[in-house]
């Protein structure tokens, strides 16, 4: 696992406590590919490489998968899109901090 992904599911660990150890690291797993997609999808969209109306199935796609373990968790919410020099996927949670740039307000990025 990478650093990031560790670290989110040691923070996903503590947001449903009673949900088995290798279920989360699942998810947080999960959550680091769809990221991956979410930056490959935008960045492609910046360089012109996606018909018309691609993004916006991709990110939809990709959001339709996050939702589905995100209801793991009570309250997490997941935003999909944005810049890709940057980070493209982030989790929302009263309980996660910001780390990154945009602060607590944008959310936990995953990379």
């Amino acid at each position: 696992m990478k650093p990031n992904t560790v670290e989110l599911a040691a923070r996903l660990a503590r947001l449903s406590p009673k949900r088995p150890a290798h279920l989360v690291a699942c998810d947080a797993e999960m959550f680091r590919k769809l990221a991956l997609r979410a930056k490959r999808n935008a960045g492609a969209e910046c360089n012109g490489y996606l018909p018309e109306g691609g993004y916006e199935r991709r990110s939809a796609a990709i959001l339709k998968l996050a939702n589905g373990g995100a209801c793991n968790y009570r309250g997490l919410r997941v935003s999909v899109g944005g810049d890709p020099r940057g980070c493209c996927f982030y989790l929302k949670h009263a309980k996660l901090p910001g780390n990154t740039w945009g602060g607590a307000e944008s959310g936990f990025g995953v990379w």
